[in-house]
């Protein structure tokens, strides 16, 4: 029975999975901020949930999102600082694309990019997958997966590192 639900999803979730309603993403995630990002209309809470869980991490929008066509990009500040540290910042980028069929833009990729310390901290809290960072040095991927969705993160050696959220149909090209 489950092999028969699996292939009865596979299509919906390999094709098209803006058609899976919020309540069968909400009951896949791990955490009250874990959702799907990409291929998801911008009206629905991707884009959110990212806002939401900055805000939680100590973090709140610099300015006005920037907006070139369909794309934005948002600039996060730390707001919680100790002693002379300088604020961190995170900037968060959506590449969305107009779709036939569909009143907003569609997201088809997030980059969230910043320092290693705090993109590390939102990589590891924002999905809700067992990850291993034991053996990986600076300049190595690791990826996780959420739905359709592969979060992969590449540590960076200056000290900045970056998360690309793309579709999984898209990351296995």
């Amino acid at each position: 029975m489950k092999k028969l639900l699996l292939l009865l999803l596979f299509p919906v979730l390999y094709f098209s999975q803006t058609s899976l309603k919020d309540e069968d993403i909400h009951a896949a995630a791990g955490n009250n901020y874990e959702t799907l990002l990409t291929n998801i209309g911008i009206d629905r809470e991707g884009g959110f949930a990212i806002n939401h869980f900055l805000h939680k991490i100590g973090f709140t929008p610099d300015e006005k999102f920037t907006q070139h066509g369909e794309n934005f990009k948002q600039k996060f500040v730390q707001q919680i600082v100790s002693g002379n540290a300088r604020p961190a910042v995170i900037w968060v980028s959506y590449l969305n694309k107009k779709v036939k069929g569909y009143d907003y833009p569609v997201t088809q990729k997030v980059d969230i990019s910043g320092d290693t310390e705090s993109i590390i901290k939102f990589y590891v809290n924002f999905w809700s997958r067992a990850i291993n960072f034991k053996d990986t040095k600076p300049g190595e991927t690791v990826t996780t997966r959420f739905l359709s969705d592969v979060a992969a993160l590449s540590v960076g050696t200056g000290g900045q590192s970056k998360i690309v959220v793309t579709t999984a149909k898209d990351y296995y090209k």
